[in-house]
């Protein structure tokens, strides 16, 4: 049977256009997006943040709500709430995602109240139980299943900080929890981050980043000290990546790039707040909070790629 040019044309066009279709539709699945601006504005208070390799989702914390913010390329929105301590501020610290995916956000606590979350899929926050709500947690780091790493310190009045790095080890399905000083002898840790087998925790209060064998403190009987691997000027949270550079704070309002050599390079020095910094190794960028000075100002995530 002949078939008309007519309707030849026709076929053709409904094969285009089901192929624009298609297209938009795959541009538009959740998590498909790699690729974000060099600056997003935020609608929060933001201080960690963290990346889902499995779908590239990021997550930062609010403290202008106590709570988790999601997003996957388009704006940031609610995805779990951070109860907040009875008498207290809002005030968030680092977030980590596991291997497996789960979600573990810690609250600072002002010295009575701080506390680890593991927050599930469906946005529940659950504290894990047993650990000192005296220690004012900052940094954190899920390291293997089950396993998290801690930054901590304690103030009393006038008294200089005294911090560590903890190994918090929990139950996955009663959240039972108990906590090993591995590292001490620091006096405000705030970032932690571990490459090619060492652990690098940055100390604001002494200006320095230190670093230990990750394995050697896990096998030791007792607490031990790390070594002063580079000085810096007020480091705070911290991320590290493949090729063992570390990314963090540095001087007021700058952003830095330590290699492994321990030479620094700035990235940027125009931040109001530098905050929390992750790699997304997927994507090769880095992300980094740009937390506005005042509670009426703007905030950002900003992006830079790594290569």
């Amino acid at each position: 049977m002949a078939v008309s040019p007519a309707l030849l044309r026709h076929a053709a066009n409904l094969v285009s256009a089901a192929a624009v279709l298609a297209a938009l539709s795959a541009c538009s699945t959740p998590g498909a997006s790699t690729t974000w601006p060099a600056k997003t504005e935020v609608s929060a208070q933001p201080n960690g943040v963290a990346v889902r390799p499995s779908d590239g989702m990021i997550f930062i914390t609010d403290d202008r709500t106590s709570s988790v913010l999601s997003s996957t390329g388009g704006p940031f929105t609610s995805y779990a709430s951070i109860p907040v301590a009875a008498g207290q501020g809002k005030s968030l610290s680092q977030l980590s995602v596991s291997s497996s995916g789960e979600l573990f956000a810690e609250r600072f606590g002002f010295g009575t109240a701080s506390a680890i979350f593991a927050v599930d899929g469906k946005g529940t926050a659950t504290p894990l139980t047993g650990l000192d709500g005296a220690r004012r947690r900052l940094g954190l780091l899920a390291i293997a299943p089950g396993q998290l790493l801690s930054t901590w310190f304690i103030k009393n009045g006038s008294n200089p900080p005294q911090g560590a790095l903890s190994l918090v080890t929990y139950d996955a399905t009663t959240h039972a929890a108990t906590e090993r000083d591995l590292l001490t002898g620091l006096g405000k840790p705030v970032g932690v981050a571990v490459s090619d087998g060492n652990v690098y925790i940055s100390d604001q209060a002494n200006g320095v980043i230190v670093k230990a064998s990750l394995a050697a403190l896990l096998s030791a009987t007792a607490p031990s000290t790390g070594a002063v691997f580079v000085h810096i000027d007020s480091p705070d949270l911290m991320a590290a990546d493949a090729a063992g550079r570390l990314f963090t704070k540095c001087n007021k309002n700058g952003l830095c790039e330590v290699a492994p050599d321990g030479s620094i390079s700035v990235l940027a020095d125009d931040f109001q707040e530098p905050r929390g910094v992750v790699v997304d190794a997927a994507h090769h960028q880095l992300f980094a909070v740009d937390r506005a000075a005042s509670a009426s100002g703007t905030s950002y995530l900003r992006t830079f790629p790594l290569k």
